[in-house]
């Protein structure tokens, strides 16, 4: 404990410094100042934990160098000696927050007290001091064990320049059946987005139990939202340098001691990445502008599937997969819809392999697709799958093959967006920089269809949605659709329908 004694006579300046010797040899005292001027000084420059200062010294007086040092907001513990038991001054010592008021000639039992119940309260605010920090008292409010008072608000706005009450953003990066392999890396990349900010203060928190990260924004100086700046800036960083999956989610509270639930409903806001994907920020406000269309389970497909398996035609089962995943992916679908979809399919596969019938696999099947009603990425469905197949037949050797490489998904996205505007196979090969003859290879390998059938389905899906939801005529629809003759049109689609488009149009009223 660091001592400062303030004291004008020679002989109390003496006894003092040999008493607080004798106490204990991990008393640091200072030299001692005689006077006001250089009490003060020697305060400022040494930082004691305790003052032990005398009323009445030349060049002013111990409770003016008290008051002075209060202003400054140096709270030290501070002993005052005095030679008059004067009520008012007894009363100004306390109301500046001085730890004793002792009478000369000080009586030594009653000195040592006094020092020994100031060092116990110092080691208690310091061990405070410990555990009185940002990160633990953002952990308090997430575990939902903080209640705060007034004084606790006051004492985080003097320290951290602000309280549980005020608001707060919130990041949160989750990184799935990858967490342990990359929560170092990631940590560190957000640590280094806190380092460099100038316009917010924020703490990085370690989630184990959810296989997240989070970076809370308590303190931002200007009081603008950052979330532009993490959607352009953080967030593409992260995906770039981090394997997938990668889920990036963004909130705002009114106080931070929402965070509890905060943290719950963007947990349930994770599953929106299916449908937005890798490299978005899922955002409550963003999401509930979305536009999602309903989606149509394919029943022809599923009965085209359930023939495969009885006819033992795995390569046909596969393409289903495929055109499942297709056609969940093709349109803006609701997170829970798409895994209804799947869940759905998956039952009736697993009902035509018979594997139902043993109790054992019926179990490990209701498991996989509880997980698949779970996920929140399109790496966990394939995980999942994997494990539902190996559960279906063990000697189903090829489930990987269902999954979609990267090059592929974008090209379907592109060809999503421009089918109905004639884009051509070279097109959509020079976006990825691949050849067409490649991108075409890959395509109808890893979707069962090729550049023309993707396309010949999107528009007669296009058709049907117009002949079913509008009154718009035959010459309105096939150009919305991408085709520049309406007879044409109707030829594909009786084709590929089976009846004309008038009659579909008809069967559905």
């Amino acid at each position: 404990m660091k001592i400062v004694i303030v004291e004008s006579h020679p002989l109390i300046q003496e006894e003092l410094t040999e008493v607080l010797h004798k106490m204990s040899p991990n008393y640091e005292v200072a030299p001692i100042a005689k006077n006001a001027r250089e009490g003060y000084d020697l305060v400022c420059q040494w930082l004691p934990d305790l003052v032990i200062l005398d009323t009445y010294m030349q060049k002013g007086d111990g409770l003016t160098i008290l008051r002075k040092l209060r202003r400054e907001n140096n709270m030290c513990k501070v002993l005052v000696l005095s030679e008059h038991p004067g009520f008012e001054h007894i009363k100004q010592a306390m109301e500046l927050d001085a730890e004793n008021y002792l009478l000369k000639p000080v009586k030594i039992q009653e000195l040592k007290r006094a020092v020994q119940k100031a060092e116990k309260a110092i080691e208690k605010e310091q061990s405070l001091e410990k555990v009185f920090t940002v990160p633990n008292i953002l952990l308090s409010c997430l575990n939902g064990q903080l209640m705060p008072d007034r004084a606790f608000n006051r004492m985080t706005m003097e320290k951290f320049g602000f309280s549980v009450e005020n608001s707060a953003e919130i990041f949160i990066l989750w990184l799935g059946n990858k967490y342990k392999e990359q929560n170092k890396e990631a940590k560190n990349m957000l640590l280094d987005v806190k380092d460099h900010a100038v316009k917010f203060e924020s703490c990085v928190l370690e989630a184990d139990a959810w296989d997240a990260l989070l970076l809370i924004l308590y303190h931002n100086s200007e009081d603008i939202s950052q979330y532009l700046y993490f959607k352009n800036s953080v967030v593409p960083m992260l995906c770039d340098n981090l394997r997938e999956p990668v889920i990036c989610v963004w909130s705002s509270l009114e106080k931070i001691l929402d965070l509890p639930e905060a943290i719950r409903e963007m947990q349930a806001k994770r599953e929106w990445n299916l449908l937005l994907g890798k490299g978005a920020l899922i955002r409550k406000e963003d999401i509930e502008k979305l536009e999602t269309v309903p989606i149509k389970y394919p029943t022809e497909l599923e009965y085209e599937a359930c023939k495969a398996v009885k006819q033992g035609n795995k390569e046909i089962l596969i393409n289903c997969y495929k055109s499942l995943f297709f056609r969940c992916r093709e349109e803006k679908h609701k997170p829970g819809e798409i895994k209804a979809a799947i869940i759905r399919f998956n039952w009736s596969i697993a009902n035509c392999y018979g594997s139902v019938r043993e109790i054992n696999a019926e179990l490990q099947i209701q498991k996989q697709l509880q997980a698949i009603s779970e996920a929140v990425s399109w790496s966990q469905i394939d995980d999942i799958m994997e494990s539902f197949f190996e559960i279906i037949d063990p000697n189903f050797k090829d489930e990987k093959s269902i999954r979609v490489s990267k090059l592929v998904q974008k090209a379907l996205h592109v060809i999503q967006q421009y089918y109905d505007q004639g884009i051509t196979l070279e097109e959509v090969a020079d976006k990825p920089f691949v050849s067409e003859e490649y991108l075409s290879t890959q395509i109808k390998k890893q979707t069962g269809a090729t550049f023309s059938e993707t396309i010949r389905e999107l528009r007669i899906e296009k058709v049907k949605s117009l002949l079913r939801d509008t009154h718009l005529k035959l010459g309105q629809i096939s150009e919305l659709a991408g085709y520049s003759d309406p007879k044409y049109m109707s030829r594909v689609f009786k084709e590929e329908v089976g009846m004309l488009p008038s009659e579909f149009r008809k069967s559905k009223y």
